[in-house]
């Protein structure tokens, strides 16, 4: 879970070029590329910025697709 404490990370040091204007169908088809550091600061930027309940979802999902590994 993201620490409360560390703030947002602005557009630039996002892992998805030009998030910010990005509509949330284009967003959600690059999830699946990051890896945990990557989802965390989209996640984090998301909760701070945009608000998308979708997106959020999606990107909870994300990350605990990578903490449990596939048997």
């Amino acid at each position: 879970m993201p620490d409360d404490i560390t703030p947002a990370p602005v557009t630039q040091e996002l892992p998805i070029p030009d998030y910010k204007h990005l509509p949330r169908i284009t967003v959600e088809s690059r999830v699946g590329a990051l890896d945990q550091d990557g989802a965390q600061k989209v996640l984090r930027y998301e909760r701070e910025h945009r608000d998308r309940t979708p997106v959020i979802q999606l990107l909870i999902a994300r990350l605990q697709q990578i903490r449990t590994p596939e048997r």
